[in-house]
């Protein structure tokens, strides 16, 4: 006499419907980069 669960799991959508990427990884990698080149640019053109 047990009764089965039918209820889903809950989902996380992690960010915004509205990206350019097809990846949240690829979103990430893209952020580290730019992140990168603009402390970059600071450190070098930044007195």
């Amino acid at each position: 006499m047990s009764e089965q669960n039918t209820e889903e799991k809950p989902k996380f959508h992690r960010g915004s419907a509205l990206t350019l990427f097809k990846s949240d990884r690829y979103e990430d990698l893209m952020a580290l980069v730019l992140s990168l080149l603009i402390a970059l640019g600071v450190y070098f053109f930044v007195d």
